[in-house]
């Protein structure tokens, strides 16, 4: 007697494929997170240099990284429930919280080299400081969750 073979289809491997890439989003989200944000190059001479805050900060010192981390456990619960739901639902929550995710990279980004901004203020920024590589982490972790959201959204077509 021939045993029947269980087949995963393509919308079953497309699901598996989004799910480890919001997985590897929330790693990249909450690594980023915890990472240096901000690099800051202390000014010239004179008694600005000694008062100068130097030291790189990271994205939970900004407090903008605690934010980075919670969507990142909103991205690891929409990984299992895409797999296991099978619906959009979980899919398009993904891809809202990593548009959050984005839209925090992009405008800390931006902010970092304006001395005016909220971030240089909170964190008392003196000198010239540029991006460091949790900050890029994160904005690459905002990618990767849309485009994977995106992947799951597809692959949960609505059955009649």
């Amino acid at each position: 007697m021939k045993e029947p073979t269980t087949q995963v289809d393509y919308f079953d491997r497309a699901r598996i494929a989004a799910s480890a890439g919001l997985m590897a989003a929330a790693a990249a989200a909450v690594i980023g997170a915890v990472l240096d944000w901000v690099v800051v190059d202390p000014p010239g001479q004179g008694p600005e240099a000694e008062l100068a805050k130097a030291e790189p900060f990271t994205g939970i010192e900004a407090r903008d990284g605690w934010y980075v981390i919670a969507c990142a456990g909103v991205l690891i619960a929409c990984a299992f429930l895409v797999m296991l739901r099978k619906k959009s639902g979980p899919a398009w929550l993904a891809f809202f919280a990593s548009f959050v995710v984005g839209v925090i990279g992009v405008a800390d980004y931006r902010a970092v080299s304006e001395l005016t901004s909220d971030i240089s203020r909170r964190m008392e920024i003196v000198g010239d400081p540029r991006p460091a590589i949790g900050l890029i982490l994160v904005l690459v972790a905002a990618v990767v969750g849309i485009v994977s959201a995106l992947a799951g959204v597809a692959a949960s077509p609505r059955r009649n």
